[in-house]
């Protein structure tokens, strides 16, 4: 009998066709991965493991006028742990000598911290247990020098990723001036120059080894990167130290919010310092928050004056000569009253006087009068004198300052008597200064800046030159007569108490209350522009105080002008004078002795005409006799003489005024 089975025969077959038809299908297939996908699967296969890659530029860096450094990149790092590479064996011999070592470098645990916590890092077999952050290169060297991460990475498997952070070596010292460029929020200079800054990335093929670790394949760049350019700013460190220092001390001894200080230098417009301080609401200390002085615009109050004086003076409707009767220290005006902060005013003065006092009444009764039925004729010469216009300062969100116009929805009756002593309008800090600082610089205003110069790699490409914004705000004369009175502000003005004999100051105080229609939210700033050198004007200064307590002090010639006072002979005493005059030593030796000489006999004779204006005789004891008759006479008294030579005695009845010469 035969032992063939048909059955076996088909199984057979079938078999064979579909081992037959399985490797047709994989040949097929390898054919289309090698042949079709292959440069595809081969060009991916090569990106993981060599790329191009970019090679990031080093950004530049910020210094001071004086060559100080204040702004740089520096790599830190942060270092990770593979615990899975590391067998037990050295993790027992070198456990208790590393959590020692880290406790010292990492003292944010204890040794036996540190040592529970490698044990659980590496019981779990994690590959990537964070060590430490924004640690230097100094620092990561130490951490890498303990007896268990030492070695190579596939050993201890300590990783190391390397990043680069912006640093500012003087602290907070016009932190908020320097300013920050991020992804999120930008500001300061590093955000306004942040193209000249930040240079331009390279490109070059590297190769992975592992681990996100990357290694050059050749020496040379696809692309070189080019590192950015340095910026030098016009701030001085030191003047920048002494006025961070006298700010922080104000605002501390006051407990007041916030406040701001700059300096400019008056013929260029350069800011040799700016300081913003703000009382942070956690921990309620001082620190760089906002840019206050080029962002924040408030009614600036009584510094406001001068420009209002010099408005009137300019349109020939005024002269501060003339008398006003500021009595009772009330003017109401639409049923609303302007007070003088003296009760009872100051009686009949002159408008220059009125300045000095900073009287309300005074003010605004010489003012209101001229302008009252021709309010666009005030407006458009605020326009004139540029006070509607932004610095154009180099950091980004300046305020445009705010004024108001007839026609306005926030125009009334009582805006333009109210504006004349500070009210309605608004500007900076920064831009209140700008005005000043013309007055100072004999009516030319000139753009402040903060950029000094560009640098690339050691050559200067670029420098700050002087920008005119207004070539004359006011005439030479009335120019003048408002520097005389700023001048007296703090002689025998409201200003005073500031008032030394090793330093000529000039200014204006001003007291202005914020939001004075809601009594919860109530308070005050107080605040103070002037220059120095009085004769000579040097720099400007504005000092800005927001929100003092108020049974501590909140009055401007108590709060912001001793700040600056402080900073004005800070800044001159470190200021160097020239070791040989160009008069020669004994011709400067005789100017400044006249200088000294002119100044003293200003100080008397403002003191004289202040005596006589309150109606007592003052003491002329030493003056000329000539001097002595034309003071006295030009007030209308009678003088009867008796004797030659300098006055001895002076006594007077009614409008008579009897002088002993000899």
């Amino acid at each position: 009998m035969s032992d063939f089975d048909p059955r076996s025969t088909r199984w057979m077959a079938g078999l064979v066709l579909f081992i037959s038809l399985l490797t047709l299908s994989i040949l097929g297939r390898l054919y289309y991965v090698s042949i079709q996908l292959g440069p595809e699967l081969v060009a991916a296969a090569r990106e993981k493991v060599i790329q191009e890659r970019e090679i990031p530029a080093s950004r530049g860096n910020i210094y001071s006028a004086d060559g100080q450094l204040l702004a740089t990149s520096m790599p830190v790092y942060e270092l990770r742990w593979d615990a899975a590479v590391v067998d037990s064996e050295r993790l027992k011999a070198d456990l208790a000598q590393t959590a020692k070592d880290l406790a010292l470098l990492l003292p944010e645990k204890t040794a036996a911290e540190w040592s529970t916590y490698l044990r659980q890092q590496h019981s779990s077999k994690r590959r990537y247990a964070l060590l430490a952050k924004n640690l230097s290169y100094s620092h990561y060297r130490k951490v890498a020098q303990t007896p268990l991460f030492a070695g190579s990475k596939f050993k201890s498997g300590l990783i190391a990723e390397e990043r680069f952070t912006r640093l500012m070596p003087l602290g907070d010292l016009a932190e908020r001036t320097i300013g920050y460029q991020r992804p999120d929020a930008t500001a300061g200079l590093e955000a306004s120059f942040h193209e000249t800054l930040r240079g331009h990335n390279g490109k070059r093929w590297m190769q992975n080894l592992g681990g996100n670790q990357w290694k050059p394949m050749e020496s040379s760049y696809t692309q070189d990167p080019s590192n950015g350019q340095d910026i030098i700013t016009t701030l001085d460190s030191r003047m920048q130290d002494a006025a961070h220092r006298a700010l922080l001390h104000t605002l501390k001894k006051y407990k007041a919010d916030h406040g701001c200080v700059i300096l400019m230098e008056v013929k260029t417009g350069k800011i040799r310092a700016m300081a913003n301080l703000g009382r942070t609401p956690e921990d309620s200390v001082y620190r760089e928050l906002r840019n206050y002085a080029v962002w924040e615009k408030t009614e600036p109050g009584s510094t406001f004056k001068v420009a209002a004086v010099l408005i009137g003076l300019e349109d020939g409707v005024v002269d501060t000569s003339d008398i006003i009767d500021t009595s009772p220290g009330v003017y109401t005006i639409y049923g609303r009253n302007v007070n003088d902060s003296h009760k009872g005013g100051y009686g009949r003065i002159s408008l220059g006087r009125a300045l000095e006092l900073s009287s309300n009444t005074g003010i605004v009764k010489a003012l209101y009068a001229q302008y009252a039925k021709k309010p666009e004729a005030f407006i458009d010469r605020m326009y004139q004198l540029g006070l509607a216009d932004r610095s154009g300062v180099q950091i980004k969100g300046e305020s445009y300052p705010h004024i108001p116009k007839p026609g306005d929805k926030d125009w009334f009756g009582t805006t333009l008597p109210w504006m004349f002593f500070g009210y309605g309008v608004q500007s900076t800090p920064l831009q209140t200064l700008t005005f000043y600082n013309a007055i100072a610089n004999e009516g030319e205003m000139v753009a402040p800046s903060l950029w000094e110069a560009t640098r690339d790699r050691g050559t200067i490409i670029a420098k700050h030159e002087t920008e005119v914004l207004h070539p004359a705000i006011a005439s030479k004369e009335n120019i003048h007569q408002v520097q005389d009175l700023l001048e007296k502000v703090v002689i025998r003005g409201t200003a005073k108490n500031i008032y030394t004999d090793s330093l000529s100051m000039a200014g204006k105080t001003g007291t202005c209350q914020l939001n004075y229609w809601d009594p919860e939210r109530m308070g005050y700033q107080a605040s103070f522009a002037g220059y120095f050198p009085a004769e000579n004007p040097q720099y400007s200064c504005i000092v800005v105080i927001n929100r003092p307590v108020r049974s501590m002090g909140y009055y401007a010639n108590i709060v912001a002008a001793p700040v600056f006072r402080d900073l004005a002979m800070a800044v001159y005493r470190m200021t160097p004078q020239s070791s040989t005059p160009a008069e020669g030593y004994w011709g400067d030796g005789l100017l400044q002795a006249q200088t000294k000489g002119d100044r003293e006999q200003k100080k008397r004779t403002d003191a004289a005409l202040q005596a006589l204006e309150n109606g007592v005789l003052p003491d002329l004891k030493g003056w000329p006799a000539s001097e002595a008759i034309a003071l006295l006479e030009s007030h209308g008294y009678t003088v009867k003489l008796r004797g030659n030579g300098r006055v001895k005695k002076a006594s007077k009845q009614n409008k008579t005024v009897e002088l002993d010469l000899g």
